[in-house]
């Protein structure tokens, strides 16, 4: 039954705030290299080890939450991928979308929402 179903939540982000041109360079800290070629492919920018705006990406599931409210009510989600540009603490672009079941389409939303709005 769950397979029928096509998981249609938005992707938000917060604008990018520093100008495109100024991110000549990423360093992708994803988690495993499939990920990583995912996430340069959508940004067109090459893997850059010395550089200091990093691309983190987070793959959050609700049921590692241990807040009682939370489970015992549910939600209209289980969790969210989330992909962020860092300068050391500072956020200078984050997109994230909300999932149900399906990681992996939550996952393709937020590399097509980048692909969308980094030029």
């Amino acid at each position: 039954m769950i397979a029928g179903c096509k998981e249609d939540f938005p992707t938000y982000v917060s604008p990018l705030t520093t100008p495109s041109k100024t991110l000549q360079c990423l360093h992708y800290m994803a988690l495993n290299h499939l990920d990583k070629q995912q996430i340069q492919n959508a940004f067109g920018i090459e893997d850059n080890a010395t550089c200091p705006y990093t691309v983190t990406l987070t793959r959050y599931y609700v049921g590692q939450c241990d807040n009682l409210v939370v489970k015992s009510v549910g939600g209209d989600f289980n969790g969210y991928v989330r992909i962020e540009v860092k300068k050391g603490f500072k956020c200078y672009y984050k997109v994230q979308s909300d999932f149900k079941h399906d990681d992996t389409a939550a996952f393709s939303r937020v590399l097509e929402k980048i692909k969308e709005t980094i030029k």
